[in-house]
């Protein structure tokens, strides 16, 4: 049973098989990320490339490759170019592995003349902070709930739930779906209240601003 194990996973036919996999899914990852401005998306992360399956393939292909340098004795000169090629994807894999699991990506925006030593992740967190209504020391007390890396996508289901207990009283966290580049509005009703638009233009972009009547609003110190 052992040798015929063997024999599949050094075999040619899954080397063959492995490639073809590799190439489909990349260009299935590709496919799915034609309309968003970068790749790849959560929505391609989730089906492809952080998926197990994706993650078996490289696994089976170490195997394969490393199997192969002994089965077909690529270890003598003469065959040395034939066992670079096959160290050279070993190497590559196992790179790809310790990037995937010991880095992270992000964007570091720096502008003609200035400097900048903040990044912006590639991964979304949540960050919960939770209020007391008591006070110790005159000061109101918060809980802040450790983050949790989320992946959203309209395309998947982005549905959790977190539950926790603050001073033996226990609350329960939500999510039920995700819009994507959401932003709050207001909808005209004849019997609802009234509200001030202001728009103004700060760090380059619009931003939309609703002032209640009767009501004081802080917007960039003014």
């Amino acid at each position: 049973m052992k040798s015929k194990l063997a024999q599949f996973l050094f075999s040619t036919r899954l080397m063959a098989f492995l490639f073809i996999a590799f190439a489909a899914a990349m260009a299935i990852g590709t496919f799915l990320d034609t309309d968003a401005e970068t790749s790849p998306t959560a929505y391609s992360r989730t089906l492809v490339y952080n998926a197990w399956w994706f993650e078996l393939m490289m696994v089976l292909f170490v195997i394969n490759f490393s199997g192969n340098i002994f089965r077909y004795r690529l270890i003598q000169q003469k065959k040395w170019s034939t066992l670079l090629l096959h160290l050279s994807f070993v190497l590559l894999i196992i790179g790809a592995g310790i990037t995937r699991y010991n880095s992270f990506e992000g964007m570091l925006p720096i502008r003609e003349g200035e400097s900048n030593n903040k990044i912006l992740s590639e991964k979304t967190y949540l960050k919960v902070f939770v209020d007391g209504d008591f006070k110790v020391d005159g000061e109101l007390q918060r809980r802040v709930l450790d983050e949790e890396e989320l992946l959203l996508s309209e395309k998947l289901n982005n549905s959790f739930e977190i539950n926790e207990d603050y001073k033996g009283q226990d609350f329960t966290i939500e999510c039920l779906s995700f819009i994507e580049n959401a932003h709050e509005t207001l909808v005209e009703d004849e019997s609802g209240d009234r509200y001030y638009k202001i728009v103004e233009a700060g760090d380059g972009g619009r931003h939309d601003h609703y002032l209640k009547e009767g009501s004081i609003e802080n917007i960039h110190n003014i």
